[in-house]
């Protein structure tokens, strides 16, 4: 059932279903198995089963697309075979009206369809964040900040005085033991041509020659770039390090299955 009215909607939502569409909104883009790793893991009390955790995950959103709130793309991950559980979620323009009456906004935006390239990228850095959460949640790691687009992009006078915007995936600060590991985080899906690559990283040496993020925050984030395959990881080494303006200790290339332990090096692994 769907309400025209957001502030009658508001009231028969749970806080469950606030925490989902919160989630849904910050990632732009969730998948059903994404949301049910942030909202119903496996193993807990009330989830012992991925069969209960995924019909758990089902019931709310469904209950949100029912009233209207959220909606699933037409592509779906693994094709129509996989059925619900590989729907790709987004908030309808009734879910983003809902989202901002609860900050007390204004305004209005018309959500569309997104192309199959911007949903790999956007669900490639929701998996990052979905891991850094889980990790907090399984007590490997304290997460001091995590900022999605547009709130991780930072601004800097460039080098003939004009205004600059570096656009990382995403930032994050954890805590590992009593090491703390400052980064911004790309997701590279190999979809970009190398001078690409090349070009946002040399946009990172020049924001990091200001100091503006040193004076911000004390430290400059490592710039790690994290891809799927070792082949294309050793692509980007190799890219990066033969460009002898970029400075070799600010930027680091890695998988996708070893972004976990990326994350969980103690004080003790680094001394």
């Amino acid at each position: 059932m769907s309400y025209t009215d957001p502030r009658l909607l508001l009231q028969r939502l749970t806080e469950r279903d606030r925490a989902v569409l919160d989630d849904i909104e910050k990632f732009r883009l969730l998948s059903t198995r994404l949301v049910q790793r942030l909202h119903f893991p496996i193993g807990t009390s009330a989830h012992v089963t991925a069969s209960a955790a995924t019909k758990a995950t089902m019931r709310v959103l469904t209950r949100l697309n029912d009233h209207g709130v959220i909606g699933h793309l037409e592509r779906r991950i693994g094709g129509v075979r996989h059925g619900s559980q590989g729907y790709i979620w987004q908030l309808t323009s009734t879910g983003a009206t809902i989202q901002r009456t609860r900050r007390g906004e204004t305004g209005r935006r018309r959500y569309t369809e997104p192309s199959a390239l911007f949903s790999d990228h956007t669900l490639a850095v929701a998996e990052l964040a979905v891991t850094i959460r889980e990790l907090a949640a399984a007590g490997h790691l304290d997460v001091l900040a995590l900022q999605t687009e547009p709130d991780c992009w930072r601004d800097y006078v460039g080098p003939h005085g004009l205004m600059q915007t570096i656009k990382p995936d995403l930032y994050s600060v954890t805590a590992a033991g009593e090491f703390e590991d400052h980064l911004f985080l790309e997701a590279d899906q190999g979809s970009e041509h190398l001078p690409q690559v090349l070009a946002k990283c040399r946009a990172y040496a020049a924001y990091h020659a200001t100091g503006a993020e040193q004076h911000r925050s004390g430290v400059f984030p490592l710039v790690l770039w994290i891809t799927p395959s070792r082949a294309r990881a050793l692509q980007l080494r190799r890219a990066i390090a033969s460009d002898a303006n970029l400075p070799s200790d600010l930027f680091q290339v890695i998988t996708t299955d070893q972004f976990a332990d990326h994350l969980t090096i103690t004080a003790e692994d680094t001394s």
